[in-house]
């Protein structure tokens, strides 16, 4: 099955269409479609699809050569090549013939084997390649490897790569169309346990209910989402423990970096560089409030991945009772009593997302430069407060809510957003509100005659 990714097809297809050399690289966390979408664009090309393994130089260059070999239906009457340059060159020659696709899957495990690859690719781009008609995709899943290694600026490869697409998860209306026949609210819902990683949108059944999706994917032992985060860290890392100690505490609400190092027992220096790399991954991210400027100290760390921070709320602090046939006991005791309050956070970045959107597409009256959440204090009633999204741009701000709760939103609620953004002089405010269960009918009215408010429902997010 082939969801989205469209725009990336698109593209991929007009560079191949230019029938000269190109050098693509496409990388993105593991699971995120990147071999799905390659496959997909090398369908009905000539093409060669090789896809990496961790092993040594030897077995590499051999079990490549033979690949190689066999797409031209070489395999029985030339050996396997001696040398990466041979391969290369073998391959070059036959592009300058006939418009060919490279696909390298997983070429971190070939620089790896073979650390030379690169400055040799490099020789062959400038030398051999430039006037063939070879497309070279490399592709992926160690972000950090692929920026440093690939795109960085001491890379051999630097400067000869023609387009590279970070391919991202999907986002919340992305998502949705895994379960085109979900209502909206079970939408949301489920985007909040699994997140955008199609991997995991398509182990989820749309004619079963949330409570048996959960059942079924996360409380069976043998389910391929019971394990998935845990086998995933102990592919990337090599402490999985300290990591799974710091995920969890996150996941539990701590969010800055003493607090975290407070709650895991480690120095707040060693704790930062655990949390970078897990940044890096992508599990982990780390916001300020949208008014301030990048380097500020006032970040706070949250769980990036929906099924990470699903798994680490529910599903890894009770391990022990899963595995012990208590699953029907922790759906009904801890799962489903908390998902809504759950969800109230997937809620707030669906909503965000939601602003983004609108904004590209110069929907609201002032154009945004900069979308975010807002926390810091109020001098007036000398206390804390927060907004859900605060948007800035240069005629004025956009100020929002999201309330994901069993009650119809009314003017009070409106009432306490225009006071929390009284803290801010700017020229022209726009007032947004979002609610899952609607608005009263006063503050419907109210909107009519006043421009500066847009009220949203759950059904107009998925329009």
């Amino acid at each position: 099955m082939f969801i989205g990714r469209r725009m990336e097809l698109e593209k991929l297809d007009r560079l191949w269409k230019k029938g000269n050399f190109q050098l693509v690289v496409v990388y993105g966390r593991r699971r995120v479609g990147k071999t799905t979408l390659l496959k997909k664009f090398s369908e009905g090309k000539n093409s060669i699809f090789f896809v990496c393994d961790e092993v040594n130089e030897k077995v590499m260059l051999d079990s490549f050569s033979k690949f190689v070999l066999e797409h031209f239906g070489l395999s029985e009457t030339i050996a396997p090549f001696e040398s990466w340059e041979k391969v290369f060159r073998f391959i070059g020659e036959r592009a300058r013939k006939e418009q060919l696709l490279l696909v390298i899957d997983e070429f971190p495990y070939m620089v790896n084997a073979s650390p030379e690859v690169p400055s040799l690719l490099q020789r062959m781009i400038d030398h051999e390649f430039a006037n063939s008609k070879l497309f070279i995709a490399l592709c992926g899943s160690s972000i950090g490897f692929m920026e440093k290694e690939v795109l960085g600026s001491k890379s051999p490869l630097f400067g000869r790569r023609t387009a590279q697409f970070k391919i991202e998860p999907f986002n919340y209306l992305e998502a949705s169309n895994f379960f085109p026949s979900l209502g909206a609210e079970e939408k949301v819902i489920t985007y909040g346990i699994l997140g955008g990683v199609p991997q995991y949108l398509l182990k989820w059944d749309e004619a079963l209910s949330i409570k048996q999706n959960i059942m079924n994917n996360f409380l069976d032992t043998s389910a391929y989402l019971y394990e998935e985060p845990r086998f995933l860290l102990k592919q990337e890392l090599r402490e999985p423990a300290l990591y799974n100690a710091i995920i969890e505490t996150i996941a539990f609400g701590a969010s800055r970096l003493n607090d975290i190092a407070n709650k895991i027992g480690q120095r707040n220096d060693k704790t930062g560089k655990y949390i970078k790399i897990l940044m890096e991954l992508e599990i982990v991210g780390k916001e300020i409030p949208v008014t301030e400027k990048e380097n500020s100290k006032k970040s706070l760390y949250f769980i990036r991945d929906e099924l990470f921070r699903f798994w680490y709320t529910f599903i890894f602090p009770n391990r022990t009772l899963v595995e012990t046939g208590m699953s029907e006991y922790i759906l009904n005791s801890k799962i489903l009593p908390g998902l809504s309050e759950y969800t109230g956070k997937t809620f707030e970045r669906v909503c965000a997302d939601f602003v983004k959107r609108k904004n590209a597409k110069g929907e609201f009256t002032v154009r945004l430069e900069k979308i975010g959440r807002w926390w810091g204090n109020n001098p007036f009633k000398k206390r804390q407060e927060e907004i859900d999204i605060v948007g800035l741009g240069n005629e004025g701000m956009l100020f929002g809510e999201c309330k994901w709760q069993n009650r119809k939103v009314d003017i009070s609620d409106l009432n306490k957003l225009v006071e929390k953004s009284e803290l801010f002089n700017t020229e022209k405010k726009i007032y947004v509100l979002f609610s899952k269960s609607g608005f009263t009918y006063k503050l419907l009215e109210r909107a009519k005659n006043d421009e500066t408010i847009r009220l949203y429902t759950l059904e107009e997010l998925f329009e």
